[in-house]
C-alpha cells in the first residue's frame, strides 16, 4: 500500500509536507497541483486531460469548465471506478481548490496515480484565465 500525507484534514500544511520528508510516493505523483494558466496551456495544446468537477450541482449550474465530468465529491468514491479510467490524467476542480485536494487524495487511495487539483479552483480560473465567466 502506498503512503500518503499524514495531515489528512489540514490541507494548508500539505504542500510543506510534500516537499520535505513526506512518505508520499512522489516518483508517481510529482505535483498534485496544477495552476489555471498551466491547465489552460495544456488544454490549448490538446493534451488528453480529463476534467472532473467535484462541486455540487447548483455550483455547476452557475459556472463550469467546458467538457468537464460532473461527479460531486460525496459521490466520487463509489462512482469513480465505473466512470473514470485509472490510466487517464485527471484534473479535479471545485470552487477554491479544497474539495478537489480531498478528491485527489480519495482517488489516490483508490489506486489512481495521475491526479491533479486545480490550484484555487474555478474561482482562480475566472481571475487568471477567463474573467468573462460568472463568479460566486
Amino acid at each position: 500500500m502506498r503512503d500518503h500525507p499524514s495531515i489528512r484534514n489540514n490541507w494548508a500544511l500539505w504542500p510543506a509536507e510534500w516537499q520535505g520528508g513526506s512518505r508520499l510516493n512522489t516518483d508517481k505523483v510529482d505535483d498534485w497541483v496544477l495552476t489555471p494558466r498551466e491547465l489552460n496551456r495544456r488544454l490549448e495544446l490538446g493534451e488528453p486531460l480529463v476534467l472532473v468537477d467535484v462541486r455540487e450541482r447548483w455550483e455547476c449550474d452557475i459556472v463550469s469548465l467546458p467538457g468537464a465530468r460532473f461527479i460531486p465529491l460525496n459521490e466520487l468514491g463509489y462512482r469513480a471506478q465505473d466512470e473514470i479510467d485509472p490510466e487517464e490524467e485527471l484534473v479535479l476542480y471545485c470552487h477554491h481548490g479544497v474539495r478537489s485536494m480531498e478528491a485527489a487524495l480519495l482517488l489516490w487511495e483508490l489506486g489512481y496515480e495521475h491526479v491533479k487539483s486545480l490550484a484555487g479552483g474555478i474561482e482562480r480560473w475566472t481571475v487568471e484565465v477567463d474573467p468573462t465567466l460568472p463568479r460566486y
